[in-house]
């Protein structure tokens, strides 16, 4: 119910979760429903009281209000939004200290609260500038009924103390923005370091990879024997599809996730440069922790290497088709090639099958099927949740 309040009626559905912009979005429209309630509430007694002038401001107000909340934010921004709420309540306040009405006392609510929406929505710089003008209008009013004797709803040294009460408030205001900016301020530039670092910890980390498949290439060239030459090769690919990790995690924004379409067609892109057969991938493009997406991506060239070295004749063209699928709560990762499949009643201990077991393991309420079907498939169900 609060979720809804907050998304439908508040409008924070337009924004992005738990940013400041959301937040100052559902403010801005709870300051308005708020508002238009409380003055049509005052409008009403002023009706009935005979007090036709203050009525007339006070639904002029509220239809102001009433056109904002409802344009908004498809017309108006939030900026736009708040320099009109602001330009509303200063011209009510302002009026409120003039013209008399049922309650007066509501002029003083008004300024307490005018300074708390200044400094909030339109920051230091703005908040000062305005509340600079507020207090030259308000200054205004108690030197007018000085010098002219005019007698409105206050007398003028009352009017001094509320004009006073609004300098001290929006300085104290004034002091808390500022310090609050500061630490934002600070804290940005510290994520900003802290992002470079991990930028540069995963760069490095690629580099160091690459120089280690490198050094493992060279030594191939040197190997005859073409079982152990495949043993390089095999350990080269699996070092190729860790470093592809830590470079998408520095070319993007998140550093802690990973888009698993681009990553796992990363993997079929370098797997495709030594195979005839086909690699198909059918990936869906969801973000995934950076430990689950590396378990997945050596699934990935696990089972994908032992199609292409076991599933085809030698002179046969294959296909190997590859699924990750997100379906409510549970993923679906699927690896299935056209071949001739394997003996299910036979034990089988390779590496290669070990870590697919071992990986899959490790995924969150996982489940593992690797079966014979028109060629092999194989199937792993888990649950798509913070890796622990």
């Amino acid at each position: 119910m609060v979720n809804f309040f907050e998304a439908e009626i508040l409008k924070g559905k337009y924004f992005p979760p738990k940013s400041r912009e959301r937040l100052r979005a559902t403010m801005v429209n709870l300051f308005i429903l708020v508002g238009i309630f409380v003055i049509l509430l005052y409008a009403y007694e002023n009706l009935a009281q005979g007090y036709y002038v203050m009525l007339a401001v006070e639904m002029s107000i509220v239809f102001t209000l009433m056109v904002t909340y409802l344009v908004f934010p498809h017309y108006v921004s939030i900026k736009t939004s708040s320099y009109m709420i602001l330009g509303a309540l200063t011209f009510l306040l302002a009026i409120s200290l003039v013209v008399p009405d049922k309650d007066p006392e509501l002029s003083l609510f008004w300024l307490a609260s005018l300074p708390i929406f200044v400094f909030f929505f339109l920051g230091v710089d703005n908040g000062i500038r305005w509340s600079t003008n507020m207090f030259l209008i308000l200054l205004f009013i108690p030197l007018f009924s000085f010098v002219t004797g005019i007698r409105f709803v206050y007398e003028w040294e009352l009017l001094s103390q509320i004009l006073l009460g609004y300098l001290v408030v929006s300085y104290m205001l004034y002091i808390i923005e500022s310090e609050r900016s500061s630490y934002e301020e600070r804290l940005a530039i510290a994520l900003e370091e802290n992002q470079m670092l991990f930028k540069e910890v995963h760069h490095r980390t690629k580099n160091n990879m690459q120089v280690i498949m490198g050094l493992l290439e060279t030594q191939s060239f040197k190997i005859d024997d073409p079982h152990y030459k495949k043993m390089f090769e095999t350990h080269v690919d699996r070092l190729k599809a860790m470093s592809l990790m830590h470079k998408n995690l520095y070319t993007n924004h998140s550093y802690e996730e990973v888009d698993i379409q681009e990553y796992l067609e990363g993997i079929a892109k370098n797997l495709k440069t030594y195979t005839q057969h086909k690699i198909m991938t059918n990936i869906d493009p969801i973000m995934v922790d950076m430990k689950i997406a590396m378990n997945i991506g050596l699934i990935f060239n696990e089972a994908v290497t032992n199609a292409i070295e076991h599933a085809f004749e030698e002179d046969e063209e294959g296909e190997i088709n590859i699924a990750f699928r997100h379906i409510g709560e549970r993923c679906v990762f699927i690896i299935h090639d056209n071949g001739k499949g394997f003996d299910s009643t036979k034990s089988y201990k390779s590496l290669g099958m070990t870590l697919i077991k071992d990986l899959a393991g490790t995924l969150m309420n996982s489940s593992l099927m690797i079966k014979k079907s028109e060629g092999t498939l194989i199937k792993i169900y888990f649950n798509l949740e913070e890796y622990a």
